[in-house]
């Protein structure tokens, strides 16, 4: 379940946690109300600018609101996401639980605004582009935008990030091409800072110049269509690579877009939250990002005891429930749950977690697995009658009937792509999709629906698996229980904040 529906509830007005609201975006901070509607209104001005360089996009609505966390320290950071890489300043992620960014608002070469406008472009693209891009061009694209300035009365595009610029001239060159055949996750961890700058001075070199632009646009199109990376810019550009990383070395005068900024004001709902936000909102978060049956035997006594501490508090019942389906005490998640229930038999979020509680349940216990399944479904479906556009509740839906023999039905196909529609960013739902595909024997329809899986810059286990897969091109009985999550996350998009070791 994702945390922005879980925390409309005012509170103590000396609560730190502040939640503002608006069109495409919740915002969490700390700090004061004003620095986080201020940062909203930035995000929602970020927005505008991604739609004007790409008009198609303008009119389109957001079915699915990113979550931001604007968070104080590295040690926040952490406390959200244990495995991140020691640089890292922020991350995102899009899944069935829920779309996610977050950030450490001060210190470091990568500060709140580029680390946030780079994930939100990832998102912008995934949501509105979703294709066969190459890996270097959706990091470059995202590093492009990054660096936008927004002040009261302009807004700059095309500038750099010292860390990035940094990069350029003080670390040895990635070969051009490894950059145009590689992703970050098949890079050593000591050169994806590298690996970004270059993503990110390719881009500029290539959109700063119209006879330029229409030959990248020329290459891209050609690999999405399978052919050879390296090949294909080759051709597009008329040169050689060893020409065109030349022409990178000299390319020193950026070209920049200077507009005025519309002033937007976004219309904005603020919530205080309650004083169990302090000990639990990033605990809960936790929760919601790790791997279902990892028990983490501190965590899981520590939201005990802090929960303890709120008698009565949403947040904290629901914390706390959750992490007894997720690694505790299952029967305890289940009494949490059906005493809220039976107070409010139509709370969406809470049918949603005792629904999902069951599915996560299931997958801790494979004995148990069937019982648990079908206990899910009456709950997500009477979930999915309150609100039919949340796609969550047909992901969980959906992975509970994978159990079933008759599994994927054409129902069961019509749910899975009717979660994957308001969220084409939330890449599991693609996976799952075109694994149900592959198994009906769909494999051109798979291939369409699996493209951004496979292309993600980032890899992993999902894109390897759905390769293999696809290229086999039909499989038998497919398992969906199980998450994907074995690995620790590859570096989050925004990479390291300093130039990495040479």
């Amino acid at each position: 379940m994702g945390v922005a529906a879980l925390l409309l509830l005012a509170g103590s007005a000396e609560a730190a946690w502040v939640r503002v609201e608006t069109d495409r975006f919740v915002v969490y901070g700390q700090g004061g109300e004003q620095s986080v509607r201020d940062f909203a209104t930035k995000l929602t001005t970020y927005d505008w600018v991604l739609r004007n360089f790409h008009p198609s996009t303008k009119d389109r609505k957001a079915e699915t609101k990113v979550q931001v966390f604007l968070l104080a320290s590295q040690d926040d950071l952490r406390r959200v996401e244990p495995r991140i890489r020691k640089y890292t300043r922020g991350f995102y992620r899009a899944m069935n639980e829920g779309v996610f960014a977050f950030a450490v608002k001060n210190g470091g070469g990568l500060d709140a605004d580029d680390v946030l406008f780079h994930e939100y472009a990832h998102h912008f693209m995934l949501e509105n582009f979703p294709s066969a891009y190459p890996a270097w061009f959706v990091e470059g694209w995202a590093e492009y935008f990054m660096t936008t300035e927004i002040t009261k009365d302009r807004v700059r595009i095309g500038g750099y990030n010292p860390a990035r610029a940094n990069a350029i001239f003080a670390e040895t060159w990635l070969p051009l091409e490894d950059l145009l055949s590689r992703t970050t996750a098949e890079t050593r961890p000591e050169r994806t800072n590298a690996y970004y700058s270059q993503a990110w001075l390719l881009t500029h070199y290539m959109r700063s110049d119209d006879t330029r632009a229409r030959q990248l646009d020329q290459a891209l199109r050609a690999i999405a269509d399978g052919k050879d990376p390296i090949q294909s810019f080759q051709v597009a550009t008329g040169g050689t690579l060893a020409e065109l990383s030349a022409s990178l070395r000299k390319y020193r005068r950026l070209q920049t877009i200077s507009i005025d900024n519309p002033g937007l004001a976004p219309r904005m709902a603020v919530t205080v939250l309650p004083r169990s936000a302090d000990d639990l909102l990033l605990d809960n978060l936790r929760l919601v990002l790790s791997p279902t049956g990892r028990v983490d035997a501190g965590l899981l006594a520590g939201i005990r005891r802090k929960a303890a501490k709120h008698p009565g508090d949403r947040l904290a019942e629901q914390t706390l429930a959750r992490a007894e389906f997720v690694m505790g005490d299952v029967a305890l998640g289940e009494s949490i749950m059906k005493r809220r229930l039976e107070a409010k038999p139509d709370d969406l979020e809470d049918l949603l977690l005792a629904g999902t509680g069951q599915v996560m349940a299931g997958m801790r216990t494979e004995s148990e697995r069937d019982v648990r399944y079908r206990a899910a479904r009456p709950l997500l479906a009477k979930a999915y009658q309150l609100d039919k556009g949340d796609f969550r509740t047909l992901f969980a839906y959906a992975l509970s009937r994978s159990i079933e023999p008759t599994f994927p039905t054409e129902n069961d196909l019509a749910a899975l792509a009717e979660a994957r529609y308001p969220a084409p960013a939330v890449q599991e739902s693609s996976f799952r999709l075109g694994m149900a595909l592959l198994q009906k024997g769909r494999r051109e329809d798979a291939a369409n629906v699996l493209a951004p899986v496979i292309n993600s810059p980032h890899g992993g286990r999902a894109a390897e698996q759905a390769r293999t897969l696809l290229n086999q091109g039909r499989i038998g009985k497919l398992d969906l229980t199980e998450p994907d999550e074995d690995e620790p996350p590859p570096p989050p998009p925004s990479g390291p904040a300093a130039p990495a070791p040479r």
